[in-house]
């Protein structure tokens, strides 16, 4: 029998580490989807599959099916004579479900055929989707020849007056994270434009994607500040009922009415009150 009081105390045990947030929350195929989506907003042109597979630095074993998959439910389209992957209209028809969306592009269109109608120039609504701009809403020119851009479209946001517009009025850690690729002089360049825009409230800039297209522009605001913009795609025409500068007039009286509707101060009420 053993004398009490000897035995040796025992080795206190190691606590187990915490899984970190990250590590708790992943859900592989999940992730992986989501990059693939993620990767593929930044190209609107389109990725192959070895492309998707570069950008994302993981194995062909790992990407193959959820791309598949993710084609299979209507998320991407591949296109059938060049292989190349793209983003579908599924998912912008899904944020028409999301209430701020939905409420945004419903004020909107009957505003932007008013602008379509009195200024006979196409005109349509944008907003910033990562590195692009995403147009929600698109409405033609009455006339029977006229230009106008595809409602689902998208462009790198710092070649249009949309994205310029609304990177002008958001924070300077949101101006940041879009410019911060480019050279120094580039970033002056952009910087000093965002400055003209906030003084002038509008943009009246020469499209850098469609050659002879003069882009007005104005900013749109809701009560948590600037969420969209409108743009005229202004081209010359015979007998218009307006001038370029009677057409940015209309525009920002009617982007002021679109701001008030949705709960933000239009720039003008807000320099009234400065």
């Amino acid at each position: 029998m053993r004398p009490r009081g000897n035995r040796m105390p025992s080795k206190p045990t190691k606590p187990a580490t915490p899984p970190s947030s990250k590590e708790k929350s992943s859900v592989p195929a999940v992730e992986k989807a989501l990059d693939v989506l993620e990767v593929l907003a930044d190209a609107p042109a389109g990725m192959t599959m070895n492309e998707i597979v570069d950008a994302l630095g993981r194995t062909m074993g790992e990407l193959y099916r959820v791309v598949v998959y993710l084609a299979e439910r209507d998320y991407l389209e591949q296109d059938p004579d060049t292989g190349r992957y793209a983003l579908s209209m599924r998912l912008f028809e899904l944020s028409h479900r999301h209430e701020p969306t939905d409420r945004l592009v419903r004020n909107a269109v009957p505003l932007l055929e008013r602008i379509a109608f009195a200024t006979e120039q196409s005109c349509h609504l944008g907003v910033v989707n990562r590195a692009n701009v995403l147009i929600l809403a698109s409405v033609r020119s009455p006339r029977p020849a006229s230009y106008s851009v595809r409602t689902g479209a998208m462009f790198p946001a710092i070649h249009t007056s949309t994205g310029n517009v609304i990177l002008a009025y958001s924070g300077s850690e949101t101006q940041t994270r879009y410019i911060t690729r480019l050279t120094t002089d580039q970033k002056a360049g952009l910087r000093e434009r965002f400055g003209v825009i906030r003084k002038k409230g509008f943009e009246d800039w020469p499209s850098e994607i469609v050659q002879g297209i003069r882009n007005l522009c104005v900013p749109v605001f809701d009560m948590r500040g600037i969420v969209a913009a409108i743009t005229i795609g202004f081209i010359d025409q015979a007998n218009p009922p307006m001038t370029a500068e009677g057409s940015l007039d209309y525009l920002r009286t009617v982007g002021d009415e679109l701001t008030r509707s949705l709960g933000g101060v239009p720039l003008s009420a807000a320099d009234a009150a400065e």
